[in-house]
């Protein structure tokens, strides 16, 4: 598809951006040139932190991903603009990968999770990271699930034995678990390093706890 034609497809898409896309085709852009003029476009047109014409570019953007993205010229020149402006505030992040096609979600989703991977919190066996004092003697009797992935919120992360009582970590909100930093079964000691974990929600203060440490019953 040529430049021409695909600002023609844009504003047939979205009537809005007819005007603009008709003042882009006496300039010979490249595809590359034009996917970074539409991003800023799209952003500088969001209403509060939506972009009311994305939904209706889908289908373009599939097919630019489809048959121009063989060096990523689609998925940095027109996704990772609207990514980062997710990832500072200014975009609404679910809103706006709601509104994308298959493809470019997919793309959307290495970008979002792999930058939100690095926000990286340690969480150790203490208030400050459970939320409640843990008491001892305590013992990590197993890790029920396995690292490098995304988890929902309530999620079971491990089995405890905490005093004579039977008692999980759980997730207080979706996180990347990235690695552990205990084995099991292990004794544990007041203030110990258990893991690792990043939030997938923007502006989540570092001091607030992303797990819980939840009782369900005595020791076998």
């Amino acid at each position: 598809m040529s430049t021409t034609a695909v600002l023609a497809a844009i504003g047939a898409a979205a009537p809005s951006l007819r005007a603009w896309a008709d003042e882009l085709k006496a300039d010979d852009l490249s595809v590359t040139m034009l996917c970074a003029h539409l991003s800023a476009e799209l952003i500088d047109r969001r209403q509060g932190s939506q972009i009311p014409e994305l939904r209706a570019l889908a289908p373009v953007i599939e097919s630019l991903l489809a048959d121009h993205d063989d060096h990523e010229e689609i998925s940095l020149g027109l996704i990772e603009p609207l990514t980062w402006r997710a990832l500072d505030g200014t975009l609404a992040p679910d809103v706006t990968r709601e509104a994308l096609g298959s493809k470019a979600r997919d793309v959307w989703d290495g970008l979002y999770f792999g930058a939100r991977r690095d926000d990286l919190r340690a969480v150790e066996y203490r208030e400050g990271s459970l939320g409640s004092q843990p008491a001892v003697p305590a013992k990590l009797e197993e890790w029920l699930i396995r690292a490098g992935r995304w988890a929902d919120a309530e999620t079971p992360l491990a089995g405890l034995t905490v005093g004579t009582r039977a008692a999980q970590l759980r997730l207080r909100a979706r996180c990347w678990i990235d690695r552990f930093a205990a084995p099991a079964p292990h004794e544990l000691v007041a203030g110990e390093l258990l893991l690792y974990l990043a939030p997938e929600a923007l502006g989540v203060p570092k001091e607030h706890p992303l797990v819980a440490l939840v009782f369900s019953g005595p020791a076998a």
